[in-house]
C-alpha cells in the first residue's frame, strides 16, 4: 500500500512532535537531578530518564494528545522521587496514583478501540468503558507488584508497609472509577434502555430497529393486502 506525500509529511510532523515532547520531559527531569537533595539515589535519577525513553519507544503510535498527557504525568513521580516530594508531602503519593488511574483508563480506551478497528468489529461504548476500567485496575495492582519486587531484590524501601500499599491501590482504583464515570457521561446518549436490552440480547439496537421497520414495510406491501370481495 503506497503512502501519499501528504500522509508521509504528516507522519514526519507527528514524529517530530513526539521527539520534542520527550526531549522537554527529559530536560525537566534533568533539572530535577541538578537541584536534587544529597540523599537522592542515582537509581532514581537514571530510572526516570529511562522511563522517558521507554515511553518514547513503547507508546510512539499513541495519539499525540495521550502521548503528551503521559509525559506530563511522568514529571510528577519524577519530582516525587528525585526532589523527595513524597517525603515532604504525605498526600503527594496518593495524588500521583489517582492520576495514574485516569491515564491508564485512557490507555485502555486506545487499546480496545484499536483492537475493534483491527478486527473490524462494531464500536460498543459499554465494552470500551468496562475494558478501560479493568485495564486501569490491573495496572494499579501490577505497579504495586513491581514496587514489592524492587524492595525484595534491591531493598530500596519503596513501599512503606501494607497501609501504604493498599492506600496506593485504592487511590489508583478511584482514578479508574472517575475515568469510567466520565466516559459514561460522555456516552450518556448511547445508554438508552433499548440499546442496553439489545446489547445483552446480542443484537445491536439499530439492527433490531431495522428489523422492526422491515417487518412493518412487509406488512404494508401489496402482497399482504386482503383480497377484494369483487374477486
Amino acid at each position: 500500500m503506497k503512502i501519499s506525500l501528504v500522509e508521509w509529511k504528516g507522519s514526519k510532523v507527528e514524529a517530530l512532535r513526539r521527539m520534542g515532547i520527550s526531549a522537554v520531559t527529559a530536560l525537566i527531569i534533568f533539572l530535577f537531578c541538578i537541584f536534587a537533595p544529597p540523599q537522592t539515589e542515582l537509581f532514581d535519577k537514571v530510572g526516570m530518564e529511562l522511563a522517558v525513553l521507554a515511553i518514547a519507544v513503547l507508546l510512539c503510535r499513541f495519539p499525540i494528545g495521550t502521548y503528551l498527557m503521559i509525559n506530563l504525568f511522568l514529571i510528577f513521580p519524577a519530582a516525587g522521587s528525585i526532589l523527595k516530594l513524597y517525603d515532604r508531602f504525605p498526600g503527594y503519593d496518593r495524588v500521583v496514583h489517582y492520576i495514574s488511574g485516569l491515564l491508564l483508563g485512557a490507555i485502555g480506551v486506545y487499546l480496545i478501540e484499536w483492537l475493534f478497528k483491527r478486527l473490524s468489529l462494531p464500536h460498543e461504548p459499554l465494552i470500551v468503558i468496562l475494558f478501560a476500567g479493568f485495564f486501569s485496575y490491573a495496572g494499579a495492582g501490577f505497579w504495586e507488584i513491581i514496587e514489592f519486587t524492587t524492595d525484595c531484590i534491591l531493598h530500596m524501601g519503596v513501599q512503606h508497609g501494607n497501609t501504604d500499599t493498599m492506600g496506593d491501590i485504592v487511590a489508583g482504583y478511584l482514578g479508574s472509577v472517575s475515568f469510567q464515570l466520565f466516559k459514561l457521561f460522555e456516552n450518556r446518549k448511547y445508554f438508552s434502555r433499548e440499546r442496553i436490552r439489545s446489547f445483552f440480547k446480542g443484537q445491536p439496537a439499530e439492527d433490531s430497529a431495522n428489523a422492526s421497520g422491515k417487518a412493518g414495510t412487509e406488512a404494508g406491501s401489496p402482497e399482504h393486502e386482503p383480497v377484494s370481495a369483487e374477486h
